[in-house]
């Protein structure tokens, strides 16, 4: 076994490091999934906080659940048709839109951070995206849901702890 020496808010800090495994910390590349809620803007200013103190990269993704398809109609039904295809571009535009405010806002213009939306089952896509980019931590925001909501709807936030592969920020509130 290795050591690796770190810089942690001004202090020596020594991190074990085994051959062929990377150190865990510091973080270079942080999924910071966003519903735009005030509660995943609490992550992000966290993973701010992290990359004002290392070279580190933040990857913003929101989630769109998909959109059902209904099958073709039958000859007697009406001609209105809807275009789910050009609403989903439509929905991916304005999410991007919006994560490049939420990015100026939140994180200045000169930030390292890479802008994802998807469409699909949100706890899939953002274990999904933490494998295909690599991520060495995720920041993710819980809504604080108790009882029957919780009961009903989960949480992604549960999922995401219980499955991915890399350390998990769960946060409740900037508080």
């Amino acid at each position: 076994m290795s050591f690796v020496c770190v810089l942690y808010y001004g202090q020596m800090q020594l991190i074990p490091f085994y051959l062929g495994v990377r150190p865990m910390f510091p973080f270079k590349k942080i999924l910071c999934p966003t519903d735009f809620s005030e509660a995943s803007f609490c992550g992000i200013k966290m993973a701010k906080e992290m990359v004002s103190k290392f070279d580190s990269e933040i990857i913003l993704l929101n989630v769109h659940k998909p959109i059902p398809h209904l099958p073709a109609p039958r000859m007697e039904a009406s001609d209105i048709t809807f275009d789910v295809t050009g609403y989903e571009k439509a929905i991916i535009a304005e999410a991007e839109k919006s994560l490049e405010e939420l990015k100026n806002t939140l994180l200045g213009e000169d930030a390292k951070v890479k802008l994802l939306v998807h469409i699909g089952h949100p706890a899939k896509e953002i274990l999904l995206v933490a494998e295909e980019e690599k991520v060495d931590s995720i920041f993710i925001a819980t809504h604080g849901r108790s009882g029957l909501s919780k009961i009903m709807f989960g949480s992604v936030a549960q999922r995401i702890i219980r499955k991915a592969n890399c350390p998990v920020l769960s946060i409740k509130s900037c508080n």
